[in-house]
């Protein structure tokens, strides 16, 4: 969506918009017709916009958050790979790693 259709679905004006690009709370995609937001960055908006308003974060909170959310996402990726190397081996491999983490598990609830 463009930037215009993107500030008008979250309610925000274009000086907010640039705070929040300008934090690194939002990276759109620039086309020759100029910013162009998925729906993921119109996710981040309302998150961002539930931040600052329902919850009261200000604007260090919010950047915390954010990076929160993306080192979340980044961990989520690399399990997803992860489990598809797992699922890439030999069922032997695969029991042994299931019984390596069960040991793991085992060990930190003592």
């Amino acid at each position: 969506m463009n930037e215009s259709e993107f500030r008008l679905r979250l309610e925000i004006d274009v000086t907010v918009l640039e705070v929040w690009i300008d934090q690194g709370w939002l990276i759109p995609e620039t086309t020759e017709e100029g910013r162009d937001f998925r729906d993921a960055d119109l996710a981040r908006g309302q998150l961002i916009l539930d931040l600052i308003h329902a919850m009261g974060v200000n604007e260090p909170g919010v950047d915390l958050v954010m990076d929160l959310v993306d080192q979340l996402h980044g961990l989520r990726s690399t399990l997803r790979e992860l489990t598809d190397a797992v699922s890439r081996q030999s069922p032997a491999v695969q029991e042994h790693i299931l019984s390596e983490l069960d040991r793991l598990e085992r060990h930190e609830r003592r």
